[in-house]
């Protein structure tokens, strides 16, 4: 993942928070701020990017509000995805979604729509086939709970 960059995206923020978590579910264990931060270096390597303040903020703040609410976040997910248990859901796909409705519930920085078609992008290039499908199916019904 260490590409040079000029500047940091929010496409890539959310890559980098999803990095993080990702990390997280598979410790579920440690300091936030040392995953964050041992991501955050293996993300960028030497190269730090020009606006990654602002960035690594907007990556950082995601990931936090992700991990302090999962289990609100969770159960939501449970709810939606009927049938499916959490532990049945492949770790990306759960990743993406947790992402999700923490951007859109606690975030609240994007527009629904944009974080709706963010997490099927980060699916696409991050999980099988049908994760798009199946995690575009689990939002809709979240949003229509909230």
């Amino acid at each position: 993942m260490t590409k040079m960059r000029k500047t940091l995206k929010r496409h890539e923020s959310r890559v980098l928070a999803l990095s993080a978590l990702f990390c997280w579910e598979s410790m579920k264990e440690g300091d936030l701020e040392t995953i964050f931060q041992d991501i955050a270096h293996d993300f960028f390597g030497s190269l730090v990017p020009s606006n990654a303040p602002q960035s690594l903020e907007y990556a950082r703040r995601l990931f936090y509000e992700t991990v302090n609410h999962v289990g609100e976040i969770d159960a939501l997910i449970s709810r939606a995805s009927q049938g499916w248990a959490l532990s049945r859901m492949p770790k990306v796909d759960l990743a993406i979604l947790r992402m999700a409705v923490a951007e859109v519930l606690y975030v609240k920085e994007a527009p629904l729509e944009v974080v709706i078609n963010e997490a099927l992008e980060l699916c696409k290039e991050f999980s099988t086939h049908a994760s798009p499908r199946f995690v575009n199916g689990v939002l809709m019904g979240i949003l229509r709970e909230v």
